[in-house]
């Protein structure tokens, strides 16, 4: 990423000398990884059971479509809901008004802009003398999110579905960077969308190689099967008998589908909490893959959940489940859940603020009385928007870590500040990444073994060290010393050793880290772990010259993430090799990913002196004193 800060520019070698510090560093000398024994690999975590049919893995899902031949007046009010709005196409006609704005911490100019029938989003770089060089010019395909707080956009590129830089913000009806986006360096165009982020804005995603995912049965928003888990088992035993399968002793129940209103509390909110329930790290179980829970059995099923504490008093945007447990009304009262006041059939339509209101009053003094209340009763009189609105204090809007948006904070109480906390809010501090905290999950581990527990909890702080704009040595020495002890009772686990391998070369540990590498490369692994792996290894031939090598894992990489490091490396290695036209089309690759990048154009130029094509190294040349150097951020894979 660029920015208009005056720095030194580029000589033409400036990306080559910036691919060797990548790989290079003082190695620290560590014990040999063991070779693994010879025992078939450690038993992946037993599932639950459920008397629901439909919630074992192998059954398949229909699409809504043919829920509604059945179910017509439930799809009706369903269709009503932000949750059939959760994504979907973008339709210019429908879209907040064309805009332009800077973000100065970036250097960057952004416009939002009709083109033809498509709306485009465009990026520019804004230069030390003002000149504004457009980098990015995307027509934006999907819309992620109702409307009701805010609308992100997807742009699919190569193959893979990126995020916008560019959010419209419903409460201040304007436009501005998107979460996660305002900062000096940041990820442009180049943020996948990965098949675990669409698992709670999209409908049905299937996995699909190399590039991650497609949307089956034309199911972009969230539908019918996933609250109610797979229904093919039941189009199916419903298409050849007429009446329900009903298990002994029960004739109410359909076990051939899951309908929440007959789980237990605890299950029937691990339905919402699929999507609701995200902290600031999730970990798959060992032997789960994302998406594989299914309704009628508890989260836990599929992935932890971990947050970080001690960061900051501020409400997490999807905090709400933890907020509610925290509720002695919650605690006291075991009929409270989530449907309780979010009926997904009764999307709460057409009703004014002061309709919802009254409704969530109603359901207070289900429990409550009137008189009950020790607020000064002119300070209810006042409350907005009818008095004696119980929400208003005891479930206030707050600011969230996201700028411009304010959710309802789900923890009733007697808060300190009541009262109606404006959208434009922001916390009154910066969060401190230096701060050191612990992860913590308020989910249940105790049908975990100890050797689970430690690989789950060090592989979030695996991540935790890598998905922020930041670096917290603490978290991946925690993250080290859990792995390596789970590692010691659990075989055959790829995404632990690929973890392990990363951990130590980040650590300087070359040897053991090439060696876990190897582990995971000769051996199965998902497509995450084995592109883990190959970077480490990659990285590893290329700090012993073996450019060949390198070669092939960066093929392997660049085919299957679009990442423009590794392009870069690839260039880097293709031209140590003399493979000069090879070393062009990467170098070229990496700059239509990232735009803008002096380091880029400055490792061009020389190629293209190698071939006589003074032109186009005259161009890069230029290009290379125009632009900062620029630089992007190496994330960990999904």
């Amino acid at each position: 990423m660029t920015s208009n800060i005056p720095i030194h520019r580029p000589g033409p070698r400036f990306l080559l000398l910036a691919c060797l510090v990548i790989v290079t560093g003082c190695q620290r000398v560590a014990p040999p990884v063991a070779a693994p024994a010879a025992t078939d690999p450690t038993p992946i975590p037993s599932r639950p059971t459920t008397v629901f049919l439909n919630a074992d893995p192998l059954v398949a899902f229909v699409g809504s479509q043919r829920c509604t031949k059945c179910h017509a007046d439930q799809h009706a009010t369903w269709t009503a809901t932000a949750h059939a709005r959760s994504m979907s196409k973008v339709v210019p006609a429908n879209e907040p008004p064309d805009a332009r704005f800077d973000h100065d911490k970036s250097g960057r100019h952004y416009e939002v802009a009709r083109v033809g029938k498509r709306m485009h989003h465009r990026e520019s770089l804004v230069l030390d003398d003002g000149t504004r060089v457009t980098l990015s010019d995307h027509p934006v395909d999907y819309l992620v999110g109702s409307g009701r707080f805010s609308r992100t956009y997807l742009v699919e590129l190569d193959g893979h579905l990126v995020e916008s830089p560019v959010t419209w913000y419903a409460s201040r009806k304007s436009w501005d960077m998107s979460p996660g986006y305002d900062y000096l360096i940041h990820d442009s165009f180049r943020r996948r969308a990965t098949r675990g982020c669409l698992l709670c804005h999209a409908g049905l995603v299937e996995r699909r190689e190399p590039h991650g995912f497609s949307f089956p049965h034309n199911e972009l928003s969230i539908g019918c099967e996933r609250c109610h888990g797979p229904g093919s088992l039941h189009v199916e035993h419903h298409r050849k008998s007429t009446s329900p399968a009903k298990p002994a002793g029960n004739h109410d129940i359909d076990h051939t589908i899951v309908n929440p209103k007959h789980l237990p509390r605890a299950l029937a909110e691990a339905v919402c909490q699929q999507c609701h329930l995200q902290a600031d790290v999730k970990v798959i179980v060992r032997g789960r893959r994302p998406g594989d829970f299914r309704p009628g059995h508890p989260l836990v099923d599929e992935r932890i959940e971990y947050q970080l504490t001690g960061t900051g008093p501020e409400m997490t945007v999807v905090g709400h489940v933890d907020q509610l447990h925290q509720s002695r009304c919650y605690q006291q009262a075991g009929g409270l859940s989530c449907v309780t006041c979010h009926d997904p059939h009764d999307p709460h339509q057409p009703r004014t603020d002061s309709d919802e209101a009254t409704y969530q009053r109603r359901i207070c003094l289900d429990c409550h009385r009137a008189k009950a209340c020790g607020e000064n009763p002119d300070r209810r009189r006042e409350t907005a928007p009818i008095a004696d609105a119980c929400t208003s204090c005891h479930m206030p809007r707050v600011a969230t870590e996201i700028p411009h948006i304010a959710f309802t904070h789900h923890r009733i109480a007697v808060h300190a500040t009541a009262g109606d906390t404006s959208a434009e809010a922001k916390p009154d501090h910066e969060p401190d990444f230096t701060a050191e905290g612990e992860l913590t999950t308020s989910q249940d581990l105790s049908g975990f073994s100890k050797p689970e527990q430690e690989r789950m909890l060090g592989l979030a702080y695996f991540r935790l060290h890598f998905q922020r704009p930041w670096r917290h040595a603490k978290f991946l020495a925690r993250a080290d010393r859990l792995l390596d002890r789970a590692a010691k009772r659990i075989r055959g686990d790829a995404t632990l050793s690929a973890a392990r391998a990363e951990i130590a070369w980040e650590s300087r540990r070359r040897e053991q880290a090439e060696q876990l590498a190897d582990r995971v490369l000769d051996g199965p692994s998902t497509t995450n772990d084995r592109i883990l792996a190959a970077r480490v290894k990659a990285r590893a031939l290329i700090e012993r010259q073996d450019f060949t090598g390198a070669i092939d894992l960066l093929r392997e990489i660049t085919a299957k993430r679009r990442d423009p490091l590794f392009w870069a490396l690839l260039g880097h290695c293709c031209a140590r090799t003399e493979r000069l036209d090879q070393a062009i089309a990467a170098f070229e690759k990496a700059l239509v990913i990232a735009p803008g990048q002096g380091a880029l154009h400055a490792a061009l130029v020389p190629l293209y002196e190698r071939i006589d094509d003074q032109s186009k190294a005259g161009y890069h040349d230029r290009q290379a004193r125009r632009f900062p150097a620029g630089g992007f951020r190496q994330r960990q894979p999904d």
